[in-house]
């Protein structure tokens, strides 16, 4: 299961923009950058969705059309061996006494196990917690976009190509500070917060609602070295690896990745403008229901 899946948090799931004012119409957000000889058509994915998401924007399935292929962060329909490391430190070894009660009081609100939780390394419990939130709230992993997407281009037979693998998202897991004790524990101490707060995603997303969905990225209590890790730092890889490799020099392509990839200055579409792309948004958005 790749990494964005299991652990994009919940506020941070969409792209920072600019607030457009309301249109007649609202879709999702859709970026195209391009330069003279490629076009990628950027769409941020959502990991757990229901029927509300779809369809997907007009401007996303015209360019779907006449796409060479779909581009993901790992393909999760390929089988995998990937084991975890066994000399993973666990939650047991990583919480003090305290941060344990928070936890388990926590977990009662879930159909999840404290012990399992507590043998498991601190940054596979917190993508345990957060996706039994998502199921919670009626949302299913089988109608997220990636999987939905990926499944539409076998169908198409479109080629799919991945931006990194299963193998190395692991390994970039394993080799967080304090073993992902920080999204443990962020995960913990702003749950009801965080359910509070998917509806609203969900429905900014759907809107495109800009100022709504600027408003909850900007609420978040990663650590920056959490951040580095697990956004930023993927994001200027991806972005060279989409301008440099020779895969990717001629065509059009669909990049389907977390949403939280596509904010601000350090996401990928911007990053693709410093190095000459003519990058636009070909949707726009509308206030959305919720306030948070």
């Amino acid at each position: 299961m790749p990494l964005s899946r299991l652990t994009a948090r919940l506020t941070k799931l969409f792209w920072l923009l600019p607030f457009i004012t309301a249109p007649a119409y609202a879709e999702p957000m859709v970026w195209l950058a391009k330069d003279q000889q490629r076009e990628f058509v950027f769409f941020g994915s959502i990991h757990a969705g229901n029927d509300s998401l779809y369809p997907l924007p007009k401007p996303f399935h015209d360019h779907w059309a006449k796409a060479d292929a779909l581009v993901v962060e790992a393909n999760i329909l390929k089988p995998s061996n990937t084991r975890l490391s066994p000399s993973q430190p666990t939650v047991l070894d990583q919480l003090d006494d305290s941060e344990k009660e928070k936890l388990a009081q926590v977990v009662k609100q879930t159909h999840l196990s404290n012990p399992t939780l507590l043998n498991s390394p601190p940054w596979l419990a917190a993508i345990q917690l957060q996706m039994a939130m998502a199921v919670q709230a009626g949302l299913s992993t089988e109608q997220g976009i990636d999987i939905t997407l990926l499944q539409r281009a076998e169908e198409d037979k479109l080629p799919i190509l991945e931006l990194e693998s299963v193998e190395q998202q692991i390994a970039m897991m394993e080799q967080l500070d304090d073993h992902g004790k920080d999204l443990l524990m962020s995960t913990v101490n702003e749950w009801e917060a965080m359910q509070s707060q998917l509806q609203c995603l969900l429905d900014a997303w759907t809107a495109g609602d800009h100022q709504q969905l600027l408003a909850l990225f900007n609420d978040s209590q990663y650590s920056a070295s959490t951040d580095e890790a697990l956004i930023f730092e993927r994001n200027r890889n991806w972005a060279k690896t989409l301008s440099s490799s020779p895969q990717y020099q001629q065509g059009r392509f669909i990049i389907v990745v977390g949403a939280l990839h596509l904010f601000g200055e350090q996401g990928v579409p911007a990053l693709l403008r410093q190095q000459g792309f003519d990058v636009s948004l070909l949707t726009e958005g509308k206030k959305s229901r919720c306030h948070y």
